[in-house]
């Protein structure tokens, strides 16, 4: 009986004590599908509040920034390569022009005729009769400056140091000039500053600007070196036999390259390359050019200058490579022979992409090898001279024949990729816009007759209208 209540009291114990245990002592075990709901609804369950997010800012699409370059000499640069950084028209879109009726608009009443436009600080310097400054970009008058009350004829610029340097002369007869002089202007405003009289005239030779120096050939034989910041003479020196000077000097290395014409009168004197140094004028050394019966043995050519070796061509037909430090020949190529007394090159030639570019006064267009002369590929243009300086810039080589077109073509094979009719122009090229001289502008003085031409491929004007 005892057993029986023992047992009774021990399962009313058990039963009351469960539910606490439930409570306090173990968890209950759920199925896994309970538990994966469970825990789904846990990890979308923000942990947080979030903050919200700033707002990106959008930034403007830029256009591709246009390199800045210059050409602030003729044939470019000091050592007159003829080679541009910069980009180059492939179509002959015009940006902007200046007509024959634009000049009379402003009062202009000169001439046309050929010269050598450059460009620097943003603004396209030209010599007519004139000289002008015109924005590189819109094509706009900044300055222009004119010699009252006598007989004033540009022939060369040059840009250094916020200012522009000169050769002109007091005539325009060529056969019998006054002493001509070397003038300095103000760059921005094109106030007078300084000018300096040569022995003779200064035909042909376009002044150089290079360590503060002005330097400029003469008619007289002689090359000339003056202060740049007063026009006071450095140094002046007479190039044996030289006759004349019409090449233009190049500039490299300490040193000035120029070339001589001995046998204007007599076609037997020598004509030969000099050497000189720039601070004192001493001659480094000479080449004498091959003498030709017939021909015009001269260096009327300016001599282009890269990697130490001077490149230029004489008017008896052969081009040559020499050496710039000590005047030795490393290559030569006849690359004219026709029956004519001028057969050769007058031109400065380009240098870029392992080739020389020239033309000749028998009507073609050559790229030569660099390094050993050798014909790359030549274009024909026809019976007509290329008295033209070619330019040469992002793969295209620009040049003009006398009396013909204006041409562009492919740097790498010669293929024609634009051309117009603008005569033997020697161009000028910065910043994407390539400015062409019309050289056929006085054969057809009409009002919509372009002078002045800015070609760039932003350009959407139309040259003849």
């Amino acid at each position: 009986m005892k057993k029986i209540i023992f047992i009774l009291i021990l399962l009313i114990f058990i039963i009351g004590c469960a539910p606490q245990a439930e409570k306090e002592g173990t968890e209950t075990i759920k199925p896994i599908e309970d538990i994966k709901e469970e825990s789904a609804e846990k990890i979308t369950e923000p942990q947080q509040e979030a903050t919200p997010e700033e707002p990106i800012e959008e930034k403007p699409v830029e256009k591709p920034e246009v390199k800045e370059t210059h050409w602030s000499t003729f044939h470019g640069n000091n050592a007159r390569t003829g080679f541009s950084e910069s980009k180059a028209p492939s179509k002959p879109n015009v940006l902007w022009k200046w007509t024959f009726d634009d000049f009379m608009k402003i009062n202009y009443d000169g001439n046309f005729e050929g010269n050598w436009p450059i460009i620097d600080d943003n603004k396209v310097f030209i010599a007519l009769e004139d000289i002008f400054a015109l924005d590189l970009k819109t094509g706009k008058k900044v300055w222009s400056y004119s010699e009252q009350g006598r007989s004033f004829f540009p022939r060369g610029l040059a840009a250094g140091n916020g200012k522009i340097f000169i050769s002109a002369n007091a005539g325009d007869n060529l056969k019998n000039l006054p002493p001509g002089y070397v003038y300095a202007l103000d760059e921005n405003t094109g106030k007078f500053l300084w000018k300096y009289q040569t022995q003779k005239g200064v035909s042909h030779s376009l002044p150089l600007f290079a360590d503060n120096k002005v330097f400029a050939g003469d008619d007289s034989g002689n090359i000339y070196a003056l202060d740049a910041d007063n026009g006071n003479l450095i140094w002046k020196k007479y190039l044996e036999d030289a006759e004349v000077i019409y090449s233009s000097p190049a500039y490299s290395n300490g040193m000035i390259i120029v070339g001589t014409e001995g046998s204007a009168r007599s076609n037997a004197m020598p004509s030969r390359l000099y050497s000189l140094d720039a601070e004192t004028g001493k001659e480094l050394w000479r080449f004498q050019v091959d003498y030709i019966s017939g021909k015009l043995n001269l260096i009327h050519s300016t001599p282009a200058v890269s990697e130490g070796i001077t490149y230029v061509g004489s008017e008896n037909g052969y081009f040559y490579a020499i050496s710039a430090t000590d005047g030795e020949l490393i290559w030569k190529n006849k690359i004219a022979s026709g029956a004519e007394e001028l057969i050769g090159v007058s031109a400065a030639a380009a240098l870029g992409y392992g080739k020389v570019f020239i033309g000749t006064y028998e009507g073609k267009f050559f790229a030569l090898n660099q390094k050993d002369g050798k014909i790359v590929w030549e274009y024909n243009f026809g019976k007509a001279n290329a008295d033209s300086s070619p330019v040469l810039a992002d793969g295209k080589v620009y040049f003009g024949a006398e009396g013909g077109y204006f041409y562009s073509l492919d740097a790498d094979k010669g293929n024609i990729i634009w051309k117009e009719k603008l005569g033997k122009s020697s161009a000028a090229l910065a910043s994407g816009i390539l400015i062409v001289h019309n050289a056929l502008a006085e054969d057809s003085l009409q009002p919509a007759t372009p002078v002045i031409i800015a070609f760039s491929d932003e350009g959407k004007g139309l040259l003849w209208q």
